[in-house]
């Protein structure tokens, strides 16, 4: 063996020590995800009224497992109704959770697919094994997208800060969410941006203009082509902004001891999603007791 071998040997062991926590949190899991008595099948079209009680979520997250390593192929989700023409609260309440949930998961595959391949990744350091220029080439551009500094001959260290970063936001918390920033998919941004969230942009012309935006304010709600692809933004604005730093945190340690992943476990990490700060919080914990009591009755 020469010594640039070796000394690549010592240096995944090395590595395997600093990351042991991470380590654990990335091992090696199931092919698919348990989702309720089947496996998660991204659907091509929705329709609530098909949506049967048996398919009905909890609080608790579908995805019980780290990782996937099936790549979720690209789906179509037919644009949302108009949640205005349901007559009664639950009726309403009931279309927007059985519209946004699959586009929710859909997203969540994508992302722990990534993961999957990062844990693969991981191994190939800890054994001391040099990656191949495609590996090399596909973590230097994730890195890239969620905002990780790349680190030229330490693929260990990237990995690390990506663990964190790629990973899901409970269905739960992102429903609720949704329902309370777009009021249940019947707001001016949610019919015309498609923008259930209330995400902002900084670009003249990349949305619509506040009617009460201050004069010297130059945001606007952004405008999406979809809400599929709201819904990733959203996703990935929790995964990489510096305000979520919190949220991010609260879902790795809840990984390293193999604690799932909740919604109101995460809420914590909202503190600057408004500038309403700690009374967010706990309107979003409120809604998703809520959200899971409304879930359950369905189920009965």
């Amino acid at each position: 063996m020469s010594s640039n071998a070796s000394q690549q040997k010592n240096d995944g062991r090395n590595l395997f020590f600093a990351i042991g926590g991470l380590v654990v949190v990335l091992l090696i899991l199931t092919t698919f995800i348990e989702k309720r008595s089947g496996t998660i099948t991204p659907k091509a079209t929705v329709n609530h009224q098909e949506v049967g009680k048996a398919q009905v979520i909890s609080e608790e997250p579908v995805i019980q497992k780290t990782t996937v390593n099936i790549q979720p192929m690209m789906t179509w989700f037919p644009p949302p109704p108009d949640f205005n023409l349901y007559k009664t609260v639950d009726s309403r309440k009931a279309a927007f959770i059985d519209y946004l949930t699959p586009i929710v998961e859909y997203q969540n595959l994508k992302i722990l697919w990534k993961r999957g391949y990062l844990e693969q990744i991981l191994r190939l350091i800890v054994n001391g094994e040099t990656l191949s220029d495609t590996d090399e080439k596909w973590l230097e551009q994730l890195a890239k997208k969620y905002d990780v500094e790349w680190k030229e001959g330490n693929p260990g260290a990237v990995v690390m800060k990506l663990a964190r970063r790629v990973d899901i936001i409970p269905v739960s918390l992102a429903i609720v969410q949704a329902a309370k920033e777009s009021s249940w998919g019947r707001s001016r941004y949610a019919v015309e941006c498609n923008n259930l969230f209330g995400q902002w942009c900084y670009d003249e012309g990349c949305g619509v203009i506040p009617l009460q935006r201050l004069p010297d304010a130059i945001h606007e709600v952004k405008k999406f082509k979809s809400v599929n692809d709201a819904t990733r933004s959203y996703i990935h604005n929790l995964n990489t902004h510096p305000q979520y730093k919190t949220l991010r945190k609260i879902r790795q340690q809840l990984r390293v001891h193999h604690r799932p992943l909740t919604g109101k476990a995460l809420a914590d990490g909202l503190l600057y999603y408004s500038q309403r700060r700690e009374i967010y919080v706990e309107e979003v914990k409120a809604m998703i007791r809520q959200y899971r009591l409304f879930q359950e009755r369905r189920i009965v």
